[in-house]
């Protein structure tokens, strides 16, 4: 039997039934096929595709951070892996940034060097070529970056629906879930809206069959834990802990100050999975802090 699964075809809508086949290849390829090739979305992190097989369709993956953890740093590293180097399309909904600081941000990070030395042009003949030669890549990439401030969840779900149709997009990132709003004026304190909000997210994923990695600012340095330690996934908002598929913390040890610890630059992804109650993965990353890039650990 073939692992790969079959193609999708359009269906008339109330018709959409889905094949045993399918199915039986979907259950094969997440169970058994992990050790050979991700089925998913691969994130260009060798540990975390091991872990997850690549991020797989219709699935809503929450990434929670705590302030000054490297939040924008690890979108862009997972942007770049994916959309670069990998040449997915690749959806960025970032409230919190303009598409512009985003762009810097990414021309930083993949080059190595400050925006005023490239827009300055004065680089070395050496040099030249080279940074050409990546700025051409960044250019070429199908990223997708939509700013809008305070967004809706209703038109963010319509946008994605928009995305899969016209640029048949691979990966949704959204930056951040505490800057989108409900929409509906009503009585509900913040944390039930957020709910609201999570499980609408979830249910476009689901509908469009496109993977969204929805970051979360939930986690304060108040929450419970010593910035210093690996914090647990229990000082988590419930609305964060039981609406996604699958669950991220991203830590990295600071001093109360904010600077990093000098020892090193070792970061952990602790992952839980909604299918495998119980078990948590410690996968290990690197951060670079001059470019403010994310790498495997090396």
């Amino acid at each position: 039997m073939e692992l790969n699964t079959l193609e999708i075809t359009e269906q008339p809508e109330g018709y959409r039934f889905t094949s045993i086949r399918d199915l039986v290849n979907r259950t094969l390829n997440q169970n058994f096929g992990k050790n050979l090739t991700p089925d998913g979305v691969p994130s260009g992190f060798k540990e975390l595709d091991r872990a997850l097989g690549g991020f797989q369709a219709g699935q809503l993956y929450m990434i929670a951070v705590k302030p000054g953890m490297g939040k924008t740093a690890f979108l862009l590293s997972l942007a770049n892996n994916m959309a670069i180097k990998d040449d997915y399309a690749v959806a960025i909904f970032s409230s919190e940034r303009s598409n512009i600081k985003m762009t810097n941000r990414l021309i930083e990070s993949e080059t190595g060097m400050s925006l005023d030395k490239l827009q300055s042009g004065k680089l070395k003949d050496s040099e030249k070529e080279h940074m050409l030669s990546l700025l051409g890549n960044i250019a070429k990439a199908k990223i997708y970056i939509d700013d809008t401030p305070a967004l809706l969840v209703d038109v963010l779900s319509e946008k994605i629906r928009h995305l899969k149709r016209m640029q048949h997009v691979d990966l949704i990132i959204i930056d951040y879930l505490e800057l989108l709003t409900a929409g509906i004026p009503d009585n509900e304190d913040r944390p039930a809206q957020l709910r609201r909000i999570v499980e609408r997210i979830r249910s476009v994923a689901r509908e469009t069959q496109v993977p969204v990695l929805l970051f979360s600012q939930s986690v304060t340095h108040g929450n419970g834990f010593m910035s210093d330690r690996r914090p647990s996934m229990d000082v988590l908002p419930e609305f964060v802990k039981n609406s996604p598929d699958v669950l991220m913390l991203l830590h990295r040890k600071v001093y109360p100050a904010g600077k990093p610890v000098k020892q090193g630059n070792t970061v952990e992804l602790l992952i839980t999975q909604r299918d495998v109650p119980g078990q948590e993965t410690v996968i290990p990353l690197s951060f670079i802090e001059s470019i403010a890039k994310f790498t495997d650990l090396s």
